[in-house]
């Protein structure tokens, strides 16, 4: 019987991973990382499996080297470890104050890349790791740039990290969501300005991303991408050029493109 960890736990997809990941045969606890852990107590009743509740800021420098102390004491059985923490910002990079925009950094690329790191002992046969990436790791965006690029390393990361895996028999998939319905888009709009990024095609169901992520970590595949529109527009900007691709994202969201 092993566990798996969840990131990022408290709200929006985090929440999805945590009771998908209840159902899961063999998961005989789940950890979940959270800053505010008050806000796990609400979800620990609705779980049919225990609850640990982690407080874990990962935009905080240690962050990485206080979880991989957890797991040397510890010395649990990773059957799952979900990188599901990040946040973006939909504005200029002027916008952005110093510290928000490293801690976008830190929180999507470095914390990521340790606790990666930090778990690799404990990874059961089979384990799998699922780090959240995003639709917009496909091609470079104006106006949430910082965002996009940091998606962008943890997609090539993951998938490279899921060849390196093979010979333990353990996985790693990069899912790459579209717009999902959650909380997420209060802390993109919280910045210094006017509201940039305001278009959005489909919203897709958290639960539904979440469960075709799952099945993709199973099927050992590298990468998840859900939903007609999303894979239409994959497929797109693999075939068109990358300046063309910013300037259709530009005119859509009636951003200045002079």
């Amino acid at each position: 019987m092993g566990i798996a960890i969840v990131t990022g736990a408290s709200s929006g997809m985090g929440v999805s991973y945590v009771r998908a990941l209840a159902q899961e045969a063999g998961v005989e606890e789940i950890w979940a990382l959270a800053r505010r852990e008050e806000a796990l107590l609400a979800l620990q009743a609705q779980l049919a499996k225990p609850l640990r509740s982690i407080r874990l800021d990962l935009s905080e420098p240690d962050a990485p080297s206080r979880f991989q102390a957890l797991l040397e004491r510890e010395r649990p059985k990773i059957d799952y470890l979900v990188n599901n923490a990040g946040f973006g910002k939909f504005c200029g990079l002027g916008e952005l104050t110093m510290e928000q925009a490293l801690s976008m950094v830190d929180v999507n690329c470095r914390a990521l890349t340790g606790l990666c790191l930090a778990a690799l002992p404990y990874l059961s046969a089979g384990a799998r790791i699922v780090n959240m990436a995003s639709a917009a790791s496909f091609q470079p965006l104006p106006y949430m740039e910082l965002y996009a690029a940091s998606k962008a390393f943890v997609r090539s990361f993951t998938r490279g990290l899921n060849r390196e895996l093979r010979p333990l028999g353990a996985t790693a998939t990069a899912v790459c969501p579209y717009w999902v319905r959650t909380p997420f888009f209060q802390v993109a709009h919280a910045h210094e300005g006017a509201a940039r990024i305001t278009k959005y095609e489909v919203l897709y169901d958290p639960d539904r991303v979440v469960a075709q992520a799952l099945r993709d970590a199973k099927r050992g595949r590298d990468m998840s991408v859900y939903g007609l529109w999303n894979k239409t527009q994959h497929l797109l900007v693999k075939l068109l050029p990358q300046s063309l691709v910013m300037e259709l994202w530009l005119r859509r969201q009636g951003l200045p493109r002079a």
